[in-house]
């Protein structure tokens, strides 16, 4: 007696399926232990050509859908999943796929292989093109790509040469949905999650099957092909549905959850326990072996930015500017004092205000760069002792008002200027109070970046000892920890305790990233 194979698909639509079921079977070394199953998505009349299943029909279970009532993928691979009656293997793959001669044994045989209790083969199949055209061969190894806006993982491959394949298969932390193999208790184990739509799919099973004790390795022999083509035959889930953003978005709630990027249970989350991370392994273990830091959204200490999300890109350059324009037109903050806030109230810098005169003293300092100097509420005291004041903010009308009132003060200058993208004129210390903690971690990056190569010697500026930074956006607040990834700055030469977390720190420029 062969063991067996459940082979699950997800159909939408499609009428190339028909023929990766026929070559499933065809290419199977062993095509009786094979049993197929599908959640046929379509629309009555319109799709009549995509479910035709003339080989081994008998070994065929299907679901079938009309394409209106379809949840998107991941649903339907969950669909899927309610056919498997405990064969001995579990394989994923896509509907519009085709494989090598003997398939079925060479997984089972590369499975056999794997030095792990509980392994997991998959990797992102090779290209072909139908009918019959076929892209180079070679070990195929993903690698996360970026983090999105709202910190969803996007990921990436590299071929390379089969000539340097691995003897065995390699470890990996990723997974690729369209192609999947492992034991078949794995449905059990790591029940695909229906409430996920598409964005997301791959790292959260990654993760999920990681921490329920599976172990993830790519397949070191060429298994399968896949059509990455769009095809106007072939419709998408997503340009068939109106309500599939509104899916997408429940969904990523439910994704930041359970990477641990928002804590915060809501009514997204049905079925968490269910759905949710094991209890072999902890998230923590998962993003140390895999590099991955889901609250910073770096890789292997690097932060992972989608390229037009880039802090200097000018769409965010615009994005940026008007959110700080509003908040000081508004008085956001809602302080009758100061539109930069109560934390810049002189209430708020009594002690501040005493020890910053003299750290400048003994630092040497004659020529400040304020960056972000907003309206001068408490600093207006410390520009009389200096030789140069210089300041700098994003908001126009902001710098027009500040430039008015200290007109009388012949040291002092002041200049419209985004932070995060001009680099300051040299000056002897740059002082940064309650701005870098409004930025997303990716620009606060950049501007330290900029503020080593405006050749100032000191760095004064605001750091929360927490241990920890996440992601916002422009205009949010965090309790910022400048020696905590992704900046890992040493700790400061000079610290003044504000109070609770706060810190005003002096780092050297040397100290900062370059």
């Amino acid at each position: 007696m062969h063991p067996t194979i459940f082979v699950s698909i997800a159909s939408y639509r499609d009428p190339d399926c028909q023929n990766t079921v026929r070559d499933l079977f065809e290419k199977a070394a062993r095509p009786e232990r094979v049993f197929i199953g599908i959640c046929w998505q379509f629309v009555p009349k319109e799709d009549d050509d995509c479910f035709v299943v003339e080989t081994r029909p008998e070994q065929v279970r299907t679901i079938r859908v009309h394409a209106s009532e379809s949840k998107g993928a991941c649903w339907a691979r969950s669909k899927v999943q309610s056919l498997w009656q405990g064969e001995d293997y579990f394989m994923q793959v896509d509907s519009h796929m085709r494989f090598v001669q003997g398939w079925d044994e060479l997984l089972i045989g590369m499975l056999a292989q794997c030095d792990s209790p509980k392994p997991v083969l998959s990797t992102y199949p090779l290209t072909f093109t139908p009918p019959d055209t076929y892209g180079d061969e070679g070990v195929v190894t993903i690698y996360p790509k970026w983090f999105d806006d709202f910190g969803v993982l996007v990921q990436r491959s590299e071929m390379a040469s089969m000539k340097d394949a691995p003897p065995l298969p390699r470890k990996n932390a990723f997974i690729g949905a369209g192609l999947i193999f492992a034991a078949g208790r794995i449905v059990d184990e790591v029940p695909y999650d229906p409430y996920v739509y598409f964005e997301g799919e791959e790292i959260t099973m990654a993760v999920r099957m990681w921490t329920s004790g599976w172990d993830i390795f790519v397949p070191n022999a060429v298994v399968a092909f896949h059509d990455y083509g769009q095809r106007p035959e072939r419709p998408r889930h997503w340009k068939d549905q109106t309500d599939w953003d509104k899916l997408n978005q429940h969904a990523r709630k439910r994704i930041r959850y359970m990477l641990g990027i928002d804590p915060v249970r809501d009514e997204d989350l049905v079925d968490i326990e269910r759905y949710g991370l094991g209890t072999a392994r902890s998230l923590a273990e998962y993003e140390a072996f895999s590099g991955l830091n889901f609250g910073v959204r770096t890789f292997r200490g690097a932060l992972l930015l989608k390229p037009e999300l880039a802090p200097d890109q000018p769409a965010q350059c615009t994005a940026r500017k008007d959110m700080f324009v509003r908040i000081w037109r508004d008085n956001f903050w809602n302080c009758d004092e100061t539109r930069s806030g109560s934390g810049s109230a002189l209430s708020a810098t009594v002690g501040l205000r005493k020890w910053l005169p003299a750290t400048l003293k003994f630092l040497g300092v004659e020529i400040v760069a304020d960056a972000g100097c907003g309206d001068m509420n408490w600093t207006r005291e410390l520009a009389p002792a200096l030789r140069l004041y210089l300041g700098f903010d994003i908001v126009p009308e902001l710098v027009a008002d500040v430039r008015e009132r200290m007109k009388e003060q012949s040291n002092c200058f002041f200049s419209e200027a985004d932070i995060v993208t001009a680099t300051l004129p040299r000056s002897d210390a740059i002082l940064c109070r309650d701005v870098l903690t409004h930025l997303p971690l990716e620009a606060v990056m950049m501007t330290l970046k900029r503020f080593r190569q405006s050749g100032a010697r000191y760095l004064i500026t605001t750091t929360h000892a927490t241990g920890r930074n996440g992601a916002i956006r422009n205009g949010g607040w965090q309790a910022l920890d400048l020696t905590a990834a992704p900046f890992n700055l040493p700790p400061p030469r000079i610290m003044f305790h504000e109070g609770g977390t706060k810190h005003i720190a002096v780092w050297a420029a040397t100290d900062l990233p370059e």
